[in-house]
């Protein structure tokens, strides 16, 4: 056979092998598409029960003040709601915007500024009114009080007189 009679045959298998090429292609581009997904609040908790519980947890850290313990974790909280972690940690993400350690950290924060601003305080150390708010270190209450109030601890006090 001669070489002109495979030109056919080869430029059928070249559109053939193209074809199927391209479906591949196209088909793993389907694969990829970013399909929407539901809001996570539709797994965890609905909205009317994920506020009902905001507003428990704010009123236990109100009245209970369990960030002044040093040792508070995610659990021992959910433990006294008597709720799951994982529930009580989906509310403070979503309502707060923030991971419970900051979201402990900034109730103590807040803690810390009552202190610092009752004449009571006055003669206490920074440091001792930060470990008696919960924080176990002072840089981590040092980048704790400066990420909540864009001040450090000692600017803010000398900014706010008794």
């Amino acid at each position: 056979m001669e070489l002109i009679y495979y030109y056919p045959i080869m430029v059928l298998l070249a559109v053939i092998l193209y074809y199927l090429s391209l479906r591949i292609v196209i088909h793993t581009q389907f694969l990829f598409v970013n399909k929407e997904t539901p809001s996570r609040k539709t797994f965890i908790l609905e909205e009317q029960a994920s506020k009902h519980l905001l507003d428990k947890l704010t009123l236990f850290m109100n009245e209970e003040k369990p960030f002044l313990d040093g040792d508070v974790s995610l659990i021992t909280l959910a433990n006294s709601l008597d709720v799951n972690p994982k529930v009580l940690s989906f509310v403070i993400n979503e309502h707060s915007n923030k991971n419970f350690n900051d979201y402990i950290n900034d109730w103590r924060v807040e803690e810390v500024k009552k202190r610092l601003n009752d004449k009571a305080y006055k003669h206490y150390k920074m440091l001792s009114i930060a470990f008696d708010c919960g924080f176990n270190s002072k840089s981590t209450f040092n980048l704790a009080f400066k990420k909540a109030t864009g001040l450090s601890p000692s600017q803010y006090k000398n900014s706010n007189t008794y």
